[in-house]
């Protein structure tokens, strides 16, 4: 997967609470789009214990993922925006949670 680099410019708008395999919203582990998602508007997850596997996919019913990507505890990963994609907690003590970053000229725009 290439990586994405969140521009400087952009703000920080809203962050999901620490989350584990238990307490994350069901719907995290299924195949989605992230709502209020678009061009300007990047997701960034962080794990701070464990390791998430990222699985992007080219359209709602393809079946195999197009990118992939293994974030362990410490690191990050930002992902594209407008992206289905799904999510794998890769041992039972992951801790995770997912940063909002957008382009100023989007909030503008509403």
């Amino acid at each position: 997967m290439q990586r994405i680099v969140i521009p400087t410019h952009y703000v920080h708008v809203r962050s999901t609470p620490l989350w584990t395999k238990e307490t994350a919203p069901a719907s995290i582990w299924q195949r989605h789009l992230d709502a209020g998602t678009r061009q300007g508007v990047n997701p960034r997850l962080c794990v701070m214990q464990g390791a998430i596997r990222y699985y992007g996919y080219a359209d709602e019913t393809s079946p195999e993922p197009v990118e992939m990507l293994t974030i362990e505890a410490g690191q990050f990963g930002v992902f594209p925006a407008e992206k289905w994609h799904r999510i794998e907690a890769l041992s039972d003590d992951t801790v995770f949670n997912v940063d909002f970053w957008v382009d100023p000229k989007v909030l503008i725009e509403g």
